[in-house]
């Protein structure tokens, strides 16, 4: 089920299939006519200026390329086609001259460009959480435990023995004893 925000930015970039959509996101576009990177030369070749981000910030309404740094020499059509040689934009007729068929192919190339974004950052965000939560988990472990010093049995065997551990972790004899005849097992072959 598609929530409101979702549903809005769907809408949104539906309509940024018409170059004065996306010409009318240029607002706060930091160059002006006289510069190749015009607002008028970004909207026909595909790209509108987001609303949360750098205010050099172009992204292509089709495959999503996000371009900043932008300088006033640079060239909307190379730079596009330079970053994502396989946009669809790029490789299309433009955008109203195609054909109805051709216009629902580019819609289903956005559509598909906009889920493999989406689901980049979903993952993204999962794996951050849970390298996050990993993080949180391992320093509350290691605060349950100390250094472990090592020290002599009487009858000669090493044995562990922690210093004021705050968690007690007992270990049956029957795997001490197991694990014991192991060792033996393996220093014999």
């Amino acid at each position: 089920m598609m929530d409101e925000a979702m549903n809005e930015q769907v809408c949104f970039i539906r309509s940024l299939c018409f170059y004065s959509n996306r010409l009318d996101t240029f607002t706060f576009w930091p160059y002006d006519k006289k510069s190749k990177c015009s607002p008028e030369a970004l909207a026909k070749n595909g790209f509108f200026h987001p609303k949360n981000g750098p205010d050099d910030l172009a992204q292509c309404f089709v495959c999503f390329k996000e371009l900043e740094g932008w300088e006033p020499d640079d060239d909307p059509k190379d730079e596009h086609r330079r970053h994502s040689p396989n946009c669809p934009f790029l490789n299309s007729k433009p955008y109203e001259e195609i054909t109805a068929r051709e216009g629902l192919e580019l819609d289903l190339s956005r559509y598909n460009c906009f889920l493999q974004q989406l689901n980049t950052k979903l993952l993204t965000e999962a794996k951050t959480s849970i390298h996050d939560k990993l993080d949180e988990l391992q320093t509350q472990l290691g605060s349950l435990f100390t250094k472990r010093k090592r020290g002599r049995r009487a009858g000669g065997t090493v044995q562990d023995t922690a210093s004021e551990t705050t968690l007690d972790v007992s270990v049956p004899r029957t795997i001490t004893r197991s694990l014991r005849s192991t060792r033996s097992k393996r220093s014999k072959l």
